[in-house]
């Protein structure tokens, strides 16, 4: 087991080095059945004094269209440090389960985004893959994704984006672990946090995560933070 940790988290290090970061959620290639959802979702670039110098936030609402299709509307809000948070974007995500969990030795997972940008005539698609494996109580999941930019009619290259996560699940409402972000200049790594919280017919899923850029004078940081209602 321990070997097949090492080998995952060695190759998926050896991947994000040639792709551009991009902190976010780190995704997983399953469909919950019969549930809809309500998303919050932060990140936020932390100066020196770990104060927020430039926020962006995403709310969304989703629903299962069927036992392996999952489709998810966002709104997308952005604000510095003086301003108010301004609708800068619209997103609609699909999210498609590949294989069943534990079918084979990863499981697989589509996620499809296409995002319009407010006041310009800016498009955005992204296309991923998702993947998971679980060692016991150990989970790592690897993000794979493409995106190509439209802008004024005129067409951009393809960019390439990546996340890796790593996680103990020590108990339903606690998993602690860690993520990397990276490319070919940009390198974050940090822990995150993970949990469950059962209600009444529904549950409570948040997340909380910082992430740190080594490589770079600047030494930036990202935190983010995620709660998602479901029902």
């Amino acid at each position: 087991m321990r070997q097949g940790i090492f080998f995952l988290l060695v190759f998926s290090l050896f991947l994000v080095v040639s792709v551009r970061a991009d902190v976010d959620k780190v995704y997983h290639p399953y469909v919950e059945q019969n549930t809809y959802e309500f998303e919050s979702r932060l990140i936020s670039l932390l100066d020196r004094d770990l104060a927020a110098s430039f926020s962006v936030y995403r709310f969304g609402f989703g629903k299962d269209i069927s036992e392996n299709l999952f489709i998810e509307l966002y709104l997308i809000g952005a604000k510095d440090s003086e301003q108010k948070i301004e609708l800068e974007a619209y997103e609609i995500e699909a999210l498609y389960q590949l294989t069943e969990q534990g079918e084979y030795w990863l499981d697989v997972g589509l996620l499809v985004e296409i995002e319009r940008e407010t006041n310009s005539q800016e498009w955005e698609g992204n296309f991923a893959l998702i993947l998971e494996k679980e060692f016991g109580k150990w989970s790592a999941a690897l993000n794979i994704h493409n995106q190509y930019l439209f802008e004024d009619d005129q067409q951009h290259a393809w960019e390439h984006n990546q996340a890796f996560q790593m996680r103990y699940r020590y108990s339903a409402q606690i998993e602690p672990g860690f993520e990397v972000y990276s490319d070919q200049k940009n390198f974050f790594i940090g822990p995150v946090v993970l949990g469950q919280i059962g209600l009444d017919n529904s549950q409570l899923n948040w997340e909380v995560g910082i992430v740190k850029e080594f490589n770079h004078s600047t030494n930036e940081s990202i935190l983010r933070a995620l709660i998602e209602y479901e029902f």
